[in-house]
């Protein structure tokens, strides 16, 4: 019986050190590890990074010149890039009516950031000719650099304590400031190429597995794709490098045009979130033992 008791207390004694570090304030009198009892503000920092990549259609469309026999095809693809912004999240401190009424979180947290981010992409035009004369293949390459303004509301969805789904949608506004080459290598390719106008306008949705760090801190990896976008398209004459037709105005498909092809970029990221911690007015409260308190009922 005794060494059956012994047995009891060691397990009880390994349970107890085998507990995980509890980083949220609570009023229990005994806790195991370190507890966080930071003040802390509803808003914070939000650092995001990571590459961009422009996704092309699938099937290209051959075309016939004026000359009898002869096509071409123009065949994108993406190119490697990156992007960083810095700025803001904000949580929420009162629920909205209609959240309050629907029993659930609507937005868990917005957050907003400036930023840059260089997005290039290719287009392969091939020429094949009549039997007997080569076939003639070109590329164009380019990267275009934007500065941009961002804005997004987000819903998680919480699996446990310490993971979530966070779930974003919300607009972008660019800016180009870097004009990519607009240029074929080699000789001039047919048809006509088209150019977006610098500003572009898109409503994006972002997608990412977060996992809290600990209390105010979160890393959040995910990606972000524009859903909807606007753009102004500007067409350019290949013969003597003339300006073609007044710039076109296209709401709906958020990918942008240039050369003869549409690039559809999209974010991988890695976000980083810490809240603030409030300053104290004054000296901070202290725990006070069995001891002092019976001492303090004196006074």
């Amino acid at each position: 019986m005794k060494r059956l008791e012994l047995i009891i207390i060691v397990l009880m004694a390994f349970g107890a050190v085998a507990q995980p570090r509890d980083l949220t304030p609570n009023k229990k009198k005994q806790a195991f590890g370190t507890r966080d009892f930071r003040n802390l503000n509803m808003y914070g920092l939000q650092v995001q990074i990571g590459p961009t990549y422009t996704l092309t259609r699938l099937k290209n469309k051959a075309y016939e010149t004026t000359v009898p026999g002869e096509t071409y095809t123009h065949d994108p693809s993406g190119l490697v890039g990156f992007f960083a912004e810095v700025g803001m999240a904000h949580f929420p401190k009162k629920r909205s009516k209609l959240s309050l009424w629907l029993k659930t979180v609507l937005v868990s947290y917005y957050d907003w950031g400036l930023g840059y981010k260089h997005v290039g992409g290719k287009e392969v035009t091939t020429i094949e000719r009549p039997a007997g004369l080569p076939i003639v293949s070109e590329e164009g390459k380019f990267y275009n650099g934007f500065v941009y303004g961002r804005f997004s509301l987000h819903k998680n969805i919480h699996i446990g304590k310490t993971f979530f789904l966070d779930n974003g949608l919300g607009i972008n506004i660019d800016y180009k400031l870097v004009h990519g080459n607009s240029a074929y290598l080699g000789e001039v390719v047919p048809g006509q190429r088209s150019f977006h106008n610098p500003l572009i306008a898109q409503l994006h949705y972002s997608l990412g597995f977060g996992f809290k760090l600990k209390r105010g801190s979160y890393l959040i990896p995910g990606i972000r794709a524009p859903i909807l976008g606007y753009q102004g398209v500007s067409p350019e004459l290949i013969a003597g490098n003339g300006k073609g037709p007044s710039s076109k105005t296209h709401i709906g498909n958020p990918a942008f045009q240039w050369f003869s092809s549409k690039y559809w970029p999209i974010y991988p990221h890695i976000k980083f979130i810490y809240m603030f911690e409030k300053r104290a007015k004054g000296c901070p409260p202290v725990e006070l033992n069995d001891q002092d308190k019976n001492t303090q009922r004196g006074r």
